[in-house]
């Protein structure tokens, strides 16, 4: 390996995050125009700013903009609270409205995964416990669509079902046709489905206030999905869950309990991480890393552009999208 291979491997993946001008749109979306849609017209409220940590905590793990999290959530807690704590104390009026009974199964299971114990209905009036789910329904949402953050947010209304239908007739008019959307509803008796405005509503409390940490990745132009830990940017280096970049890219990763390190295996290459260490090593030769692996959330999270191109890939930074490309 020659010393311009061990220079390339050595340099960090280096971005700025942090708050992006109003005036680019969403971090991180593509798709649906922006066109007509006024960001940030409106002010969220105290009770749900109070919950900024919660917002950002759940997007840096499920791959969200928080902001957008907030914005849903002011969006749907914007009604009358008539539910109380034992002490008389009110719940934050939430009411993230996919946590319904129709989620009751869902939201019950995502809390035993989480925690141990599963959730009931009455469980979405904690925030601690509704943004995290709201969270996770926009980013399997978001991957569903594609990064296209307009339809996950109206999705979030409509259900995907519904939107699936509109977008099936109509296409790119999607948008105009919403107006129509109790049509696609089966059974449905009555004139009007959801809220035809929900993502200019949702969009209209979106804001920059919240470092967004989170990225995106495209091995050969497909997204890449994950579960339960997205990647994330830490100090200017992208870290990214290594058993799921390393099974897209067709590697084998073995993880070492005892010496908390993790070993991939590519045709002749080898690669060996060990969690919190400022070196790596490749083949036995030693490289410095700009971020050392970590776990979070139960995942090993390496340094990305470090491991793809220690297996041959080539990979680039698209900031307008927050993606990470990979080509194999």
């Amino acid at each position: 390996m020659n010393k311009t291979r061990i220079a390339a491997l050595a340099a960090a993946f280096i971005m700025i995050p942090g708050a992006a001008a109003l005036a680019d749109g969403i971090p991180g979306h593509r798709g649906t125009e922006l066109d007509g849609f006024d960001l940030g017209t409106k002010q969220i409220s105290r009770s749900v700013k109070q919950y900024y940590e919660i917002f950002e905590s759940a997007g840096r793990q499920y791959g969200i903009d928080p902001n957008v999290l907030a914005a849903v959530c002011m969006q749907e807690s914007a009604g009358i609270n008539y539910s109380y704590r034992e002490d008389g104390t009110a719940y934050p009026a939430w009411g993230i409205m996919q946590i319904e009974y129709t989620h009751e199964k869902a939201f019950a299971q995502f809390g035993l995964k989480r925690t141990g114990t599963a959730w009931t209905l009455e469980d979405r009036l904690d925030p601690a416990k509704a943004v995290p789910y709201a969270a996770y329904l926009l980013s399997e949402s978001l991957y569903r669509y594609d990064d296209d953050y307009i339809k996950m947010i109206q999705a979030y209304n409509f259900g995907d079902v519904v939107l699936n239908r509109i977008i099936n007739a109509v296409g790119d008019n999607w948008l105009d046709e919403r107006i129509n959307a109790a049509k696609y509803a089966d059974n449905w008796k009555y004139d009007k489905y959801g809220d035809a405005q929900y993502a200019e509503h949702v969009l209209a409390y979106y804001t920059d206030t919240i470092d967004n940490v989170s990225a995106q990745v495209r091995v050969n132009d497909v997204l890449v999905k994950f579960n339960d830990q997205y990647p994330v940017i830490e100090n200017g280096t992208t870290l990214i869950p290594i058993r799921a970049l390393s099974e897209t890219l067709g590697a084998d990763v073995e993880w070492d309990e005892a010496e908390r390190k993790v070993l991939i295996n590519k045709d002749e290459t080898d690669i060996e991480i060990t969690i919190g260490e400022e070196y790596a090593y490749v083949n036995e030769n030693e490289y410095a890393l700009n971020e050392p692996a970590a776990i979070e959330n139960g995942r090993t999270m390496v340094p990305l552009r470090f491991a793809a191109e220690s297996l041959g890939c080539n990979v680039e930074w698209d900031d307008s999208t927050r993606t990470v490309v990979i080509d194999i």
